[in-house]
């Protein structure tokens, strides 16, 4: 049976996506995508670079009169989100991603479909290969782990690539020419659970939280959208008001950057509590419905029988303490920008949370625009977490990418876009942590550098899709582009 996108335009991009979707590249799993572009460049007899970390870098000959251009980047990640819907199976690390058409949208229904980059790898990559498009020399640069950490953007080779004009292909909002982001930085709570014997009567119980939309904790946290480890918190902390809770599991989340939609914990409680303990939830429920409904009205909370408890779990004074830690955790968005309308200038994402053996460790993930806006959200949960007797280590910061508002770059593509569209673009920073700031460094900082794409939504989260007709448009300007800086 033939790809559900053999037919789609511009079909060398389409093609090429086709490709990217059948090979798995999880984070910090991109051997067999590594393999693929690869072997790709090599049947085109194209150079390939890789530096320590695994990026990668194509480099692609002008069009022929074209030989003394400015050298362009062509710039994107590899790895994609490896989301799925708890009911389904399926293997990231070895299956294909299932795709299909429906109208102008293309859709996974129940994992993350990749456009999140991978759209923008297939545009750098049919760029390189279509004859019919005029450029001068290019460098399709693909850097890996951006989703986890941004790893592959911060341990970059400078000398992997010459070019000192970036087009960054990972953007997701049709019609609108990116020239900045936030900075972030993730943090990482250690709780230690003291774990003990349950008084005599106690009853384990399991409790889950789901049929929220998560999604991309940059893109869409100002949607205000529900988080499964602050709905089952808040669950908690209202059983606790009626009576000891012993918390022996509270895991949910798989990502730091994405919104979680799933979480349960296994407590135990007394007989009585346990019997109430429904009602609670339903209770709890109804309380949040009538918050977020609006974004996520499908919020579930269940309660059954702790069948897979360890009979050990935390005593009562850490798990107080540790339902006190989960609901004074900042989660959502900080503060909107005083500069640009509709931009959140700073966020911060309660992401994942996980029990081993005798501790919970809980990961967020912050975002600003303004340092010392991040630094204030950082500390705020470094105080939280100390007084409730956790440890905490930052990890993985990352700069912003201030924007050059006189940048030649930008007035080509401004040019480009009106062109094409007969009006002028939107031009605008993003809240998400683009690879633009930390590549600027890593190059030197004397880098022109602009992000556009098409439209895709849904990303970081199952049922992520793609606008058929945007891709069409984003890459019309794309090919517009290169041939005026050619």
């Amino acid at each position: 049976m033939g790809s559900p996108l053999a037919d789609l335009q511009p079909r060398l991009l389409w093609r090429n996506f086709d490709g990217l979707r059948s090979v798995p590249r999880p984070s910090q799993h991109e051997g067999k995508v590594l393999a693929h572009v690869k072997h790709w460049a090599a049947e085109r007899k194209l150079e390939v670079r890789q530096d320590a970390v695994g990026n990668l870098c194509v480099r692609v000959p002008a069009t022929p009169g074209h030989e003394g251009a400015r050298t362009v980047v062509l710039q994107g990640h590899l790895d994609m989100v490896p989301e799925k819907d708890h009911a389904t199976t399926f293997d990231f690390l070895t299956d294909g991603i299932p795709v299909r058409v429906d109208g102008d949208w293309v859709v996974a229904d129940h994992t993350t479909l990749g456009a999140d980059n991978g759209i923008g790898v297939a545009a750098a990559l049919a760029a390189a290969e279509d004859r019919d498009l005029v450029h001068g020399p290019l460098e399709v640069l693909l850097t890996v782990d951006e989703e986890t950490a941004l790893t592959g953007a911060c341990g970059l080779d400078g000398g992997l690539v010459a070019g000192r004009v970036l087009i960054n292909l990972d953007s997701e909002e049709d019609g609108v020419l990116f020239v900045g982001c936030a900075g972030g930085c993730t943090t990482e709570i250690n709780f230690g659970l003291d774990r003990a014997s349950p008084p005599s009567g106690y009853v384990p119980l399991q409790i889950e939280v789901g049929g929220l939309k998560g999604g991309h904790s940059g893109l869409l946290i100002h949607e205000n959208r529900g988080d499964s480890l602050k709905v089952l918190a808040r669950v908690l902390d209202r059983l606790v008001r009626q009576g000891p809770v012993l918390v022996d599991v509270f895991e949910g989340g798989n990502k730091d950057n994405a919104i979680p939609r799933e979480a349960s914990a296994v407590v135990y409680v007394s007989a009585k509590l346990a019997a109430d303990c429904p009602t609670t939830a339903e209770a709890v429920r109804r309380e949040i419905l009538a918050e977020i409904s609006g974004v996520d009205p499908d919020l579930t909370i269940q309660v059954r029988d702790g069948s897979g408890a360890t009979g050990r779990p935390g005593d009562t004074d850490c798990s107080s303490r540790l339902i006190a830690l989960l609901v004074g955790l900042p989660h959502g968005v900080v503060a909107m920008s005083r500069d640009i309308a509709g931009l959140t200038e700073t966020s911060t994402n309660l992401g994942v949370a996980r029990t081993e053996s005798d501790r919970v460790v809980i990961t967020c993930s912050s975002r600003s625009s303004v340092e010392s806006a991040q630094r204030r959200v950082l500390d705020q949960i470094n105080a939280v977490s100390r007084l409730a007797g956790a440890g905490v280590t930052e990890l993985n910061e990352y700069p912003g990418w201030q924007p050059n508002m006189d940048s030649a770059l930008l007035r080509v593509c401004v040019e480009a876009s009106q062109e094409l569209r007969g009006s002028a673009p939107k031009i605008t920073a993003i809240h998400a942590g683009l690879e633009c700031g930390i590549i600027g460094e890593r190059l030197g900082g004397d880098v022109d550098m602009i992000s556009f794409g098409p439209q895709i939504e849904g990303v970081h989260a199952p049922g992520e899709r793609v606008h058929i007709p945007s891709v069409a448009r984003f890459w019309e300007l794309l090919g517009v582009v290169l041939k005026k800086l050619a």
